[in-house]
C-alpha cells in the first residue's frame, strides 16, 4: 500500500484560490484534540493528514512534500512518541516536529535527545503558543498574492506553449519545509529583480515526458525521442518562465549592481537522498501541475515548481513596484491591453 493511502485528511481549508497553505502530518488519538485541530488547521492554512505510531515513519520515509509534523506525547495506550521523533528527525531533518504535551507536563518531561529534535512543544489546549511555532516555522516569509498569482499564470502559459493538445491543472500553492527532489529531471535556473534573489526549480518524471514528445505533444517535433529530447522540453519550459519572470520583475537598476560584491550560498545536492539544500532554511513556495492528455491516451505527468529565495527578499519593495505599476496605469502613462 503506498504511503498515500495510508493518510486520512483532517481538514482542508476553503481559502481563497492563491492562499498559500502548508501540508503536515499529525499523529493524535486524542477525538477531542483532533476536532479542535480541525478548527485550528482552517486558521493557520495548513492541511492536515492524520497517520499513527506504526506508519508515520513509512510515510516520511517517502517523497511527500511537507511543512511540519505534529505529535501527540504519548498515545491512549501510553505510549511515548519518542523513538518516532528521532526517526523522523533522521529521515527529514528539515521538517519542524512540534508536540503536543500531555496535561501537566512540560517540556522537562522530554529527554534531553528528544528535545533536541524538536522544533517546539505546546501545552495541551494551548492553540496560541502552536499558532505561534507555526508562524515562526512555517509562514515566516510572506508571499504576496499577487506574486503566487502571477506567478502561476506564467507556469501556466508556459506549460500550455510546451504540451500542445494537453490539459493542465494546477492545486493550490503550499509550503514546504523539507528539501526532497521530485522525479529524475530537475532544473534549477537564478531568479532575480530589485526586490528577491534566488532560484526556482523544476522537477519531473522522465517516462511520462517521454511519452507526450513520443506522441507529438510537446514542443519537440523528433521520430525518435531520448533523453536528451526531455532535457530540451525542460530547459525550454524553463526558460519561458524566466523569460516571464524578467520581462515582469526585471532588474531597473542593473547598471548600479554591476561591480558590487553580491552574496553567493553553495547549492549541496545528495543525488542517493534526492535531496537538495539552498544554504537557508526558509520555506519554500511550492506549486504542482498535472499535464494530462484529454483523450486518456497518455498518463498524466506531474511538474513541481518550487521557488526559494535564499539570496534576497524583500516583499515590501514588490508591493511599492506594483503601486507604481498601478499608478502608471492610472495616470494614462502605461496601458493593459
Amino acid at each position: 500500500m503506498q504511503a498515500s493511502a495510508q493518510m486520512s485528511v483532517i481538514t482542508r481549508p476553503s481559502n481563497a484560490e492563491h492562499d498559500v497553505l502548508s501540508k503536515v502530518i499529525v499523529v493524535e488519538h486524542d477525538p477531542k484534540i483532533l476536532a479542535e485541530f480541525k478548527s485550528f488547521f482552517e486558521e493557520c492554512n495548513l492541511v492536515g493528514y492524520r497517520a499513527n505510531l506504526e506508519n508515520a515513519s513509512s510515510i516520511l520515509g517517502s517523497n511527500i512534500d511537507l511543512g511540519a509534523v505534529f505529535l501527540a506525547e504519548a498515545d491512549s495506550d501510553g505510549h511515548d512518541c519518542f523513538e518516532l521523533v528521532k526517526a523522523i528527525h533522521k529521515v527529514r531533518s528539515d521538517l519542524p516536529i512540534l508536540i503536543r504535551l500531555l496535561p501537566g507536563h512540560s517540556p522537562d518531561d522530554l529527554p534531553s535527545d528528544v528535545m533536541k529534535c524538536l522544533a517546539g512543544v505546546f501545552a495541551y489546549g494551548d492553540y496560541a503558543h502552536a499558532k505561534e511555532l507555526i508562524e515562526t516555522f512555517l509562514f515566516s516569509r510572506h508571499y504576496p498574492t499577487e506574486f503566487v498569482s502571477e506567478m502561476k499564470a506564467m507556469t501556466l502559459a508556459a506549460l500550455k506553449a510546451s504540451f500542445k493538445e494537453m490539459d493542465v491543472d494546477v492545486e493550490q500553492p503550499y509550503i514546504v519545509k523539507d528539501k526532497l527532489i521530485y522525479g529524475e529531471l530537475f532544473s534549477l535556473i537564478p531568479l532575480e529583480s530589485n526586490w528577491c534573489r534566488g532560484y526556482m526549480t523544476i522537477q519531473t518524471e522522465e517516462e511520462a515526458m517521454m511519452d507526450m514528445i513520443h506522441a507529438k505533444k510537446s514542443s519537440v517535433n523528433t521520430p525518435e525521442p531520448t533523453f536528451v529530447h526531455v532535457n530540451a522540453v525542460l530547459g525550454e519550459l524553463s526558460n519561458m518562465i524566466w523569460g516571464s519572470f524578467k520581462n515582469r520583475y526585471g532588474v531597473k537598476d542593473h547598471q548600479d549592481a554591476l561591480g558590487q560584491v553580491r552574496v553567493e550560498i553553495p547549492i549541496i545536492v545528495n543525488h542517493l537522498r534526492k535531496y537538495i539544500s539552498f544554504g537557508t532554511d526558509d520555506p519554500q513556495l511550492c506549486f504542482k501541475y498535472k499535464v494530462s492528455d484529454p483523450e486518456g491516451k497518455l498518463a498524466s505527468s506531474f511538474v513541481y515548481q518550487k521557488f526559494v529565495f535564499s539570496l534576497d527578499w524583500a516583499p515590501e519593495k514588490y508591493a511599492e513596484s506594483n503601486q507604481s505599476v498601478n499608478e502608471l496605469v492610472s495616470s494614462g502613462e502605461l496601458e493593459l491591453f
